[in-house]
This record gives C-alpha cells, structure tokens and sequence, in this order.
C-alpha cells in the first residue's frame, strides 16, 4: 500500500511541466526599466508557455523585442494574449507579433548572431531595431506566449535580451529607448509537489516503524 502511494506520488511530479524565470533589467536605464520572464515547457504536448510581465518603474516603457536561446528546438508561434488587472478577459495580439531567427536581427548596428547562443527572435514593427512602440507590451501588463516545439527542449529559454521604447519617467527631458538583460534562476515546476512528496514518505516510514 504505501509502495503504491509514494509511486503515485512521485509519478504525479514528474509530470508536472519544469519552469524556469528571469528578471530582465535595462542597460542604460536600470532603475526604470524591467520585466519578469517565466517559461513552461510540456513535452506532454510539445508547447512552450513564455509569460512577460513589464514591471518597468517608468511612467511608459513599452517591451515589443525579445532576443533568446532556444536550445535545439524550433519554435512556432501560436497565440499572444496580454492582460492586466483592469480587465477580465485576455486580449488577442498575436497578429502584432513574429518569430525570425535572431541572425537578422541588430542590436543598434551590431549584429544579434555574434551573440552566442541568440537564435530566436520576437518582435513587433521592424524587426528587433525599430518599430511602433504601440504595438508591445505596456508597464503593467502581462503577455503570454504559446509556441508549439518542434523537437525535445532539453533546455531552458535562456539568454534573453529585450527591446524597450517609449521609455519616459519624471526627470526625462524626453522619451528614449533601451535593451535589457537577464540571469536566468532555475524555479523548478514539481518543488511544492516535491516537498509534499518527502512529508508524505517521512510520514510512512514512520507509521511503518511504529
């Protein structure tokens, strides 16, 4: 019986998809400019679920660029939806956005592909150097992105760049634009279910021993 109970439970957590966050900061405006990142991978189904918050401190920052790593898999790009506390229903943008490699991709007049690593890129507009900076991702609103996987991720999101503009906030004489930077911290999806799991087999053995 308890041999049972301890392989559901452990059969439950493996099943549970791995998560993975960053925290994304900008270059030359640190203290105004962030967003958080959480990536979910289901190889149950082959999707990806890439979730952005814009937390930028400014008064407007709008995200519309991401540049990562997307170890050996090939991602296609099948819903965007943005929402905010103010609204009950998510908004469909998925026509505003597309997925290219990062190889044409510049960062200022620098090409992405010299970056290590960097093969995917997601924007609005032009490309990842230019665009409209109302077709993005505004200060307190979050997107989320579902990529169907072609292949077995065997790794992370990682590496992620983004492109902010219409960056403005008390003291500015006039708006700018920025790229941010991230770290990426392993948040593992199963570790509540992991502890739950370690309670449930101290509390066996010792219902055993007794």
């Amino acid at each position: 019986m308890s041999k049972t109970i301890i392989i559901s439970i452990l059969a439950v957590m493996l099943m549970v998809p791995a998560a993975n966050a960053a925290t994304i900061s900008g270059w030359t405006h640190p203290d105004y400019v962030r967003a958080d990142l959480t990536t979910t991978y289901s190889a149950d189904d082959s999707s990806l679920l890439l979730t952005v918050k814009n937390t930028s401190p400014a008064n407007s920052a709008t995200l519309r660029g991401l540049l990562f790593s997307a170890p050996n898999v090939k991602l296609n790009l099948r819903k965007v939806s943005y929402y905010s506390r103010s609204i009950s229903k998510p908004v469909k943008m998925t026509k505003h956005w597309k997925l290219d490699d990062a190889a044409g991709a510049n960062l200022n007049a620098e090409p992405m592909k010299y970056y290590d690593g960097l093969n995917t890129a997601l924007y609005t507009g032009k490309k990842f150097q230019g665009g409209n900076p109302k077709k993005g991702l505004k200060v307190g609103w979050t997107a989320t992105f579902l990529f169907d996987v072609d292949g077995e991720m065997e790794a992370p999101l990682n590496q992620f760049i983004a492109r902010f503009q219409s960056i403005n906030y008390k003291g500015m004489t006039a708006s700018d634009s920025d790229y941010a930077h991230s770290v990426p911290t392993p948040i593992p999806g199963a570790l509540w279910l992991f502890s739950i799991g370690l309670a449930g087999i101290t509390y066996l053995r010792r219902k055993t021993a007794q």
